[in-house]
């Protein structure tokens, strides 16, 4: 047959193509799976791909440290006592070349094992030991009986780690709880030095393992004692508390020298001097650091009636004698613009929940009575103006007196609450220049979140002046206010254009920023104080995802403050120790367990497996501290939470910034995003504004059963911002009764002020007529309202006629004709919020109707000498 020409040339084609669709299909094959293996680190291990070379739909690699550097970042944490977790370490690698070998001195493994000596666990007991011995002699049976299917599988020249804990004993708490609420009325304190067994309590709370908040919760109020227990039968599986002791662990180690404590202080200093010594120098400093450990879990420097005495660190001189410098009981909130309900409310749950010791005279010593007393310090720091200023020599002076003006700040600076409670100005440029690892960060010109950068503490220093300036108000409102406001704002003006025409973003953002706060100061030039910073702020449509971290004044705030404030936990918790909280958290029991346990830990952002640092504990000077620091250095001075996620997944030091459950800190994350619906915990919130607008279907719970009914077992709530939502639409003032009564009077002056300022013709009437009498009580008011009082306005002030154009609450010293003593109960709201609830909760524990949830009270009286008063 003769070939046809046509036939041929079709063949041809249809060769060609379908070797280019093959082509093509194994290429982006090929492609895909390239970017999959780019991800693994193995595959940049093998291909030798640059650190910051990356294939497409991959996050930049941003480890900066070497394998070895990883390992003495585990082994220094480890040896400090800061992983007394049983969870095994896995993918890391403790046989690094120049890793530093272990705690005892092994530069590398002995007979195939490495050992890893880890104080922060108890010390195996002698039944312990058998136990284990049987179990890994039927391991190696086993082996040998199935040689022929492991020995494919199994290289001999792999290493393994024994992990050898050396750490003093744990004595779990027995459930239920003696002397819990099947016996008591209130719930018992924790034992001074109990500790919650974070493990335990990932068996039951881990969301990654299908575990429910709900079920989580109430194994941790059983285990506090907070419930009467409904379940009859043994309680082993729940136990989650234990007592250190020393039989059996930690038994040879003498008391802490001070030159071993000065020793270790060098070390926390200069960190990347101890992370870059030779491999003998390390594995010296390592068993000297892993033995001052030791010696601190079993003889602490003194005892004073069997119980330790510490030596206060300078960075917290006030601490009680009881207080473990090492691991102290700070609780840290950071604060910009006007002090509002929100931290006011903050605050006081840390009175009522923590070991505060306010049952005792004012001015008295009530750790004479109680040696083991360690009582935990709340302190707020406060930034007073844009978060790249610069604050000037008054800032100080400046700070403490808009504090005790600020109606919701002002209680809190009583002396009942001195030792407790401590106010600190924030200044950027102290608390950076204070880490070492942050050497340099003025050159970087840039704040950064999520790879979102903002302002330049250089570039942006002329507008900074200038709201700096513009904050220096109280003296300038004393003489003609409003001509001195609007210069400002012409000022501004030019600054913001030239921040448009010139140095580019970056100072503009900050021009405008002062531009905004000086229009808002011209605007209210004839008042004293703007209104609208003690009332509630007012909604904003803005939802920029930067608003979840601090809060602001109005409804406007300060970006770089915002962005600033994920940076200032890290600084916090690595300057000084302790505990930072976001502002919006509301502490619902006693954190002692939590102190105790020496790890570091933030918790998981709802769903996804990344960090939410809005409860973040670090040790002050720690390794893995250190770490995070050089990681955001080199990475733009990123602290983002998710950034941060990355940076230990990176270098695999997950482990040592644990990652607890929600259900701890923010029991209801889950729920608002659709997660366990089907069995939510109590109160069930499906958004988070639920919290301050209750539905109406489950808003008869606060009121029926209050505090005690609000996430029971939590050791906190997150309610996520909202903070132009006051907590107590219709008493959104301190309300303190009668010893802060000034305080109070001011509140409502000024929100009354703020109200007929927006409604004139109904003021003018009522002012026209003097009596302001004449209404039926206010109407009912929806969360975020203010309820209007039966007096409206008081009679004319004498003052309204001495100067054109005054107007009632122009001048503060109107506020003090107003009279509230008859008020009745039927002008409240009929439904109240959660949010209200637990803001009253609070007050009326400060005002001595009612104890703390420990069945504490408050005590107003003053000592003098040993008598009170």
């Amino acid at each position: 047959m003769k070939h046809s020409p046509a036939l041929s040339r079709y063949d041809t084609r249809g060769g060609q193509s379908i070797f280019r669709i093959l082509l093509s299909i194994v290429g982006t094959v090929a492609f895909f799976v390239a970017c999959a293996l780019s991800s693994v680190r193995l595959f940049h291990k093998a291909v030798d791909v640059g650190r910051h070379t990356n294939l497409p739909f991959t996050d930049p690699d941003t480890l900066i440290f070497s394998p070895a550097e990883v390992e003495r970042i585990w082994r220094w944490e480890i040896a400090s006592g800061h992983y007394p977790s049983r969870r095994d370490t896995a993918g890391v690698s403790f046989d690094a070349p120049n890793g530093g070998g272990s705690a005892s001195g092994h530069a590398a493994p002995v007979n195939g094992v490495i050992r890893l000596e880890n104080p922060g666990l108890p010390k195996r007991t002698e039944e312990d030991l058998r136990r284990e011995r049987q179990v890994k002699a039927e391991v190696e049976r086993r082996l040998r009986d199935q040689a022929g299917v492991h020995a494919a599988l199994v290289d001999p020249h792999d290493t393994g780690v024994d992990v050898v804990p050396v750490g003093p004993g744990r004595a779990y708490v027995e459930l239920p709880l003696k002397g819990g609420r099947q016996s008591e009325p209130y719930a018992p304190r924790p034992a001074g030095r109990a500790a919650l067994d974070l493990d335990a309590v990932m068996d039951h709370c881990d969301f990654s393992e299908n575990k429910y908040v709900r079920d989580c919760l109430e194994v941790l109020r059983v285990n506090a004692g907070l419930d009467t227990p409904l379940r009859r039968g043994v309680h082993d599986s729940w136990r989650t508390t234990f007592v250190p002791t020393l039989d059996g662990g930690a038994s040879g180690a003498g008391a802490p020298s001070e030159r071993a404590r000065d020793q270790l202080e060098r070390y926390r200093a200069n960190m990347s001097e101890v992370l870059s010594a030779s491999p003998s120098a390390f594995s010296s400093l390592l068993a000297a650091r892993q033995q001052l450990t030791l010696s601190s879990q079993s003889s602490p420097s003194s005892s004073r009636l069997g119980h330790p005495v510490y030596t206060p660190h300078p960075s917290h001189p006030t601490a009680d004698p009881a207080c473990d410098p090492d691991y102290p009981r700070l609780f840290h909130i950071f604060w910009a613009g006007p002090f509002t309900d929100k931290p006011y409310t903050a605050a006081l749950s840390f009175l009522f929940t923590q070991r505060l010791a306010l049952d005792s005279p004012i001015g008295s010593d009530p750790t004479r009575a109680d040696h083991s007393l360690c009582r935990p310090q709340l302190w707020i720091w406060i930034n007073p103006g844009p978060a790249s200023s610069f604050p000037d020599p008054r800032a100080e002076r400046k700070m403490r007196a808009d504090l005790a003006k600020n109606p919701w700040s002002a209680p809190l600076l009583h002396d009942r609450f001195r030792d407790v409670v401590k106010f600190r100005l924030w200044n950027t440029t102290e608390q950076l220049d204070g880490v070492s690892e942050m050497r340099g960060w003025r050159q970087m010109a840039l704040f950064n979140s999520g790879g979102v950068k903002y302002g330049s503490a250089d570039t942006a220093k002329e507008a900074e002046d200038l709201a700096r300036r513009s904050n220096d108000r109280d003296d300038e409102l004393e003489d003609d206010a409003a001509g001195a406001h609007d210069g400002k704002v012409a000022e501004a003006e030019r600054a913001e254009r030239a921040g448009e025409e010139g140095a580019g973003g970056d100072i503009a953002a900050t021009a405008e920023a002062a531009l905004r706060r000086a229009r808002e100061l011209s605007a209210n030039a004839t008042r004293a104080v703007n209104a609208s910073e003690v009332a509630a702020p007012l909604p904003t449509k803005h939802k920029d995802a930067l608003f979840e971290r601090v809060g602001s004044s109005a409804n406007e705030y300060d970006r770089l403050s915002v962005v600033l404030s994920d940076m200032a936990r890290f600084v916090l918790t690595h300057r000084f120790g302790g505990v930072y909280l976001d502002a919006d958290t509301i502490l619902l029991r006693d954190w002692t367990e939590l102190f105790n346990w020496h790890g570091a830990f933030a918790y998981r952002w709802s769903r996804l497996e990344k960090y939410n640092t809005a409860v973040l504990k670090m040790q002050r000077g720690s390794a893995i501290g250190h770490f995070v620091f050089r990681t955001a250095v080199a990475n733009g001075l990123d602290f983002h939470p998710m950034t941060v996620s990355r940076y230990t997944k990176d270098a695999n030091l997950e482990g040592l910034l644990l990652r607890l459950p929600d259900a701890l800190f923010d029991p209801a994350w889950l729920n608002t995003e659709y997660y366990q619906r089907d069995r939510p915990p109590q109160p069930y919130f499906k958004r988070f504004e639920d919290f301050f607008d209750t539905p109406k279907e489950i808003n008869a719970a606060p009121v029926a059963t209050g505090f005690d009914g609000f996430f029971k077992g939590a050791f906190s709530y997150h309610f996520h911002n909202f903070w132009w939502i006051p907590f107590d639409g219709a008493r959104n003032f301190p309300d303190l009764g009668p010893r802060f009564y000034e305080t109070e009077r001011v509140a409502r002056g000024r929100l009354l002020a703020a109200k007929l300022a927006a409604n004139p013709p109904a003021a003018s009437s009522d002012a026209a007529e003097g009596t302001g009498d004449e209404g039926d009580g206010p109407s009912p008011t929806k969360p975020g309202e203010t309820a209007a009082p039966r007096r409206t306005v008081p009679p004319v002030s004498p003052r309204q006629g001495a100067r054109e154009g005054y107007k009632w609450g122009d001048d503060e010293r109107d506020f003090a004709e107003l009279d509230w003593s008859d008020e009745r109960v039927d002008e409240d709201e009929r439904d109240l919020a959660w949010a209200a609830v637990l803001k009253r909760t609070f007050e009326a524990f400060v005002r001595g109707e009612r104890p703390n949830m420990y069945g504490e009270w408050i005590d107003w009286t003053r000592a003098r000498g040993d008598e009170a008063y």
